[in-house]
């Protein structure tokens, strides 16, 4: 009887120790809301800006960590026959220079087609996975038009970083809102 009595309450201790931490994550989530982008990202990470008139570009990290969360939507509205010109424009250039990234780094990168979703849109990408001082890494890339406007989020870091945040990566990918920007008045 004293087994199943000491089963019984370790058990008990076990689903009150959960309860107790979910309840202290719970509604700790960020949220970042400006011209027309909406999105929610842990807290503990830290936000940087770096938006011009062109596109919103914003960063999130973690102190100590390798581990990043980009996120950049391009100012313009696009419609999707015009996103292969947009992914001309400025995808490729910067999936080329996330490659470079890694050989400057000392890495031979490999890529290969992915894909994911973004706020509930199905997204085309890329990862390009490379090791890194004997620590395999990767940038996974995805872009989508979201709200008539080009997303594009990166998933950055080592792998085991990767996998250790990727409930944070989740939050963001599913959370993004792009509003549809208001069409320019029209000229007499």
């Amino acid at each position: 009887m004293n087994r199943v009595q000491n089963f019984l309450t370790l058990s008990l201790l076990i689903v009150l120790a959960a309860v107790g931490v979910s309840a202290q994550t719970a509604g700790t989530d960020k949220q970042y809301v400006k011209d027309g982008v909406t999105f929610d990202y842990p807290a503990g990470w830290t936000l940087t800006d770096d938006s011009n008139k062109d596109a919103q570009q914003l960063a999130m990290a973690r102190a100590n960590n390798d581990v990043q969360i980009r996120v950049f939507v391009h100012r313009g509205r696009v419609t999707p026959e015009k996103l292969p010109d947009a992914k001309k424009a400025f995808i490729d250039p910067y999936i080329a220079g996330m490659g470079k990234q890694f050989v400057a780094m000392g890495a031979k990168p490999t890529e290969a087609p992915d894909n994911s979703d973004i706020g509930g849109i199905k997204a085309d990408g890329v990862v390009i996975t490379a090791n890194l001082g004997g620590e395999a890494g990767a940038a996974k890339i995805y872009w989508a038009i979201v709200g008539s406007r080009v997303v594009v989020l990166t998933y950055f870091g080592p792998d085991k970083e990767l996998k250790q945040f990727a409930t944070a990566w989740d939050l963001v990918r599913n959370s993004i809102k792009v509003e549809v920007p208001a069409a320019a008045p029209k000229k007499p």
